[in-house]
């Protein structure tokens, strides 16, 4: 025993069998049992190192420090003697170097699988103690408790969010289904206004056929030759009107039209209540709508034309109040000086002019571009054998108007408009397309009526 490996090999013989920790004994029993199996298998110096066991009012984390130095715990015996005995080789009797060598390995054998069972046996007692401690039962519960109510309060969660969402898309199909009837009877309101709105346009069409023709036939002397009150040359060019405006103009439209010319009542009476004078304002319809002319209502037609009227009266009036102030001898003066000082070639020269006259004389009523053209006309008329000055008065006229006797510019196609509403196809034809002509810059009557023409076919054809 003087020798500490030797001591230790003894004491490794001593019994462990009773410190197993798996008896059967009640309450503070088994806590004994447990306390002294472990302090049994604890060396002299490790049991300062070991935690306490403690009670039952122990906090956790040293009840969990305590079982930790266990699991992690390295027993201290020696099993060298008891395996040398089990064994039954004495290494000091061994006869030669290579036996000795051998039963040391048998040895070593030995030992190693009686520290794996020593191990073993540690282990067991740890794992039965902590099952059986109820400090470790009551962590256990409560963790689990948690993670029960936790798991709770998720499924309640997902089920009051799930129920949400079937509210929420039950709420959105509720709206969607309606939004869909609401837009489905829509559909089929505005396909009714629609059957509705055709089948007026073709009773307004064919009631509208009916009284022109009435109307035309009425126009006609009993020879069969066109009278006076003949709109139309012939049949053909009539029905081409008429179909035309049937084809473009709305029902309300034509019910004006039908209106103008007797209505439903002289058909019935058979055509005793026919206004033949109607005639002129369907002629007249039908050019505008030929040439292009925006058309909204035939009251909207009637109110343009008296607003025309009204206008081209205010013209003439201010036209006669202009022509009845002569001019004076500064302004011809200041004409002469403007004449000479922008000479022919430059834009908008007469603009120039009449802006150096206005501006010189400081009139009430300033002079327009036209009266100055006008008026130097008049004095180079007067004078002797027209001069350059003359021609080049006309020249740039030309010019500012931008007219060519080949192609056909938006405004001289506007003008062409204006002309057409302002002379009524009821006028001579030579006097009608003469004034046309007179007020179209650059244009002869044959190009004024070819230009017709070429539109009239054009919107017959469905072209623009």
């Amino acid at each position: 025993f003087n020798d500490p490996m030797r001591q230790a090999a003894n004491n490794a013989n001593n019994d462990t069998s009773s410190n197993s920790g798996g008896g059967k004994k009640k309450g503070g029993q088994k806590k004994k049992n447990r306390k002294s199996a472990s302090s049994n298998n604890l060396a002299s110096q490790q049991v300062e190192k070991c935690p306490p066991f403690g009670d039952d009012d122990t906090p956790l984390d040293q009840v969990h420090a305590f079982y930790e130095f266990w699991i992690h715990f390295e027993s201290w015996r020696d099993f060298t003697l008891k395996a040398t005995k089990e064994t039954e080789h004495d290494v000091e009797a061994a006869d030669s170097r290579d036996e000795k060598r051998w039963m040391k390995q048998e040895i070593d054998r030995k030992v190693k699988k009686m520290k794996k069972e020593e191990m073993a046996r540690i282990n067991l007692l740890v794992e039965r103690a902590m099952s059986a401690d109820p400090r470790l039962r009551r962590e256990k519960e409560r963790v689990q408790n948690e993670k029960a109510a936790a798991a709770e309060a998720k499924r309640k969660e997902e089920e009051a969010k799930a129920e949400k969402e079937r509210l929420e898309r039950e709420k959105r199909e509720a709206e969607e289904e309606k939004k869909r009837m609401e837009e489905e009877f829509k559909k089929k309101d505005a396909k009714k206004q629609r059957e509705m709105e055709k089948k007026q346009l073709r009773k307004a069409k064919q009631l509208f056929r009916k009284l022109t023709m009435t109307a035309y036939q009425a126009a006609i002397t009993s020879d069969g030759s066109s009278g006076n009150d003949a709109v139309w040359d012939d049949l053909e060019k009539m029905n081409d009107d008429i179909e035309l405006l049937c084809d473009k103009l709305s029902a309300m439209e034509l019910g004006s039209l039908s209106d103008a010319l007797g209505g439903a009542n002289a058909v019935e009476d058979d055509g005793d209540g026919i206004c033949v004078e109607a005639l002129v304002e369907v002629k007249q319809c039908a050019v505008e709508t030929a040439a292009g002319a925006e058309r909204q209502s035939l009251l909207a037609i009637k109110q343009r034309n008296q607003a025309r009227k009204e206008a081209a009266e205010k013209q003439r009036e201010l036209k006669a109040a202009k022509a009845s102030s002569p001019w004076s001898k500064e302004e011809l003066a200041a004409l002469a000086k403007a004449v000479k000082k922008y000479p022919p070639g430059g834009s908008n020269r007469w603009d120039a002019i009449a802006l150096f006259v206005n501006n010189l004389c400081k009139l009430a009523e300033p002079r327009t571009k036209e009266e100055c053209i006008e008026k130097y006309n008049q004095v180079a008329s007067s004078a002797a054998p027209p001069t350059d000055s003359t021609n080049s008065v006309a020249d740039d006229k030309d010019a500012e108007d931008g007219a060519t006797s080949e192609a056909w510019t938006e405004e001289q196609d506007a003008q062409l408009q204006e002309m057409l509403r302002k002379y009524p196809a009821d006028m001579d034809k030579n006097e009608r397309w003469k004034a046309i002509a007179n007020g179209i810059d650059g244009k002869s009557k044959k190009e004024c009526v070819q230009r017709f023409k070429a539109i009239r076919e054009a919107v017959r054809q469905g072209k623009k």
